[in-house]
This record gives structure tokens, sequence and C-alpha cells, in this order.
């Protein structure tokens, strides 16, 4: 635990005030995500050797941008035209806590909205993606790769972020209650108007 009067010097600018969110609907996003097959594991299994193929023909490198259409939320990626491959996008899809999650490579992947709830990245390669708007109690980043990664209004009460690399990853307006940061790179991580309550650091 830290002091209030320090916790700015370990979470950069989380006594400023985060974006208006008003318009968005977590209530409609999570009840859109949980109507949806939660997701098998062959599943899973596929979209990452797809995704590795986008990445071996150039598919890294683009940005992410969010639209919001009647209080949902979805995530657009720009980047270069991939002849083979197919990018990772599990949109406002659902995890199992039980999907196996661990030491996969995914960076530049789509888990805007998705339901990811105790499920286990551990040494997992997630860089540049974009996790916004998930629900996420419980989720275990212990040790994986977030640099850049962008979890904006993300419910990541009691999420594992010990001895992860979120060099630039961005937490705007995010619930972090009980999180574990301890041994976490936050080098130039933004937290302005995150929920930081009985962190660990």
């Amino acid at each position: 635990m830290i002091a209030n009067s320090n916790i700015e010097d370990y979470f950069p600018f989380c006594m400023q005030q985060g974006a208006d969110s008003s318009l968005i609907n977590k209530q409609r996003i999570r009840q859109f995500a949980e109507q949806q097959p939660i997701l098998t594991q062959k599943y899973i299994a596929d979209t990452i050797k797809a995704h590795l193929v986008f990445l071996q023909n150039g598919g890294a490198g683009g940005q992410w941008k969010t639209i919001h259409v009647k209080g949902l939320v979805f995530a657009l990626y720009f980047g270069e035209d991939v002849p083979f491959g197919q990018q990772a996008n599990f949109e406002l899809q659902r995890f199992s806590s039980k999907s196996e999650l661990e030491q996969i490579v995914l960076p530049f992947s789509n888990f805007c909205g998705s339901i990811i709830e105790s499920v286990s990245f551990q040494h997992s390669d997630l860089s540049y993606s974009i996790f916004t708007d998930v629900a996420g109690q419980g989720v275990n980043f212990q040790n994986a790769q977030l640099a850049y990664t962008d979890f904006t209004r993300a419910n990541l009460e009691n999420a594992n972020f010990q001895n992860t690399n979120l060099i630039g990853a961005d937490f705007e307006n995010c619930n972090l209650t009980g999180a574990d940061f301890r041994g976490a790179n936050l080098s130039q991580t933004r937290f302005p108007g995150a929920i930081l309550q009985q962190i660990q650091i």
C-alpha cells in the first residue's frame, strides 16, 4: 500500500480526471458479451494460429481507434493490408475462467468489451492490444508483456499485474480496486480517472 500523497509518483496522472464516458453503457456491453457462447479452446487456438500468420505477413505496427454506437464500444485497427492470416478479434466475446491463454503470442489483438474474468494470461505477449471496456475481475497478467496496451474503462478489480511489463499502457477510467502491481514496469503508463483503492505496489 502507498500513501495518497505519493500515489502519483507510482501511477502517473491518477489525480487527473479521465475523459467523459457518459455515452458508454457498461451494462449493455456486458449483457451483449454474456449473450455470446463461451469461446471453445479450439476456436481460441485456431485464432492464435491465424494471428501469428497475420503478424508474420506485416500485420503489426498499426494503431487502434474506438467508436461507440448506442452505448456499445467497438475497436478499429488501422494498419497495413495483410494478404495472409487474420488478426485476432475477440471483441464482445466471453471466455471461460478455464480458457488456456497462458504463454500465448497475441500482440495487436482485439479484446474490446470482452469478458475475461479470472482468466490467466501469465507469460503471454499482448503488447499493443486493446482491452477497453473489458470485464476482467480477477484476471491474471502476471509476467505478461502488455506494453502500450489500452485498458480504458476496464473493470480490473483484483487483477494480478505482478512483474508485468506495462510500459506505455493506458488505464484511463479503470476500476483497479485491489489490483496487484508489485514488480510491474509502470514507465510511461497512464492512470487518469482510475480507481486505485487497496492496490499493492
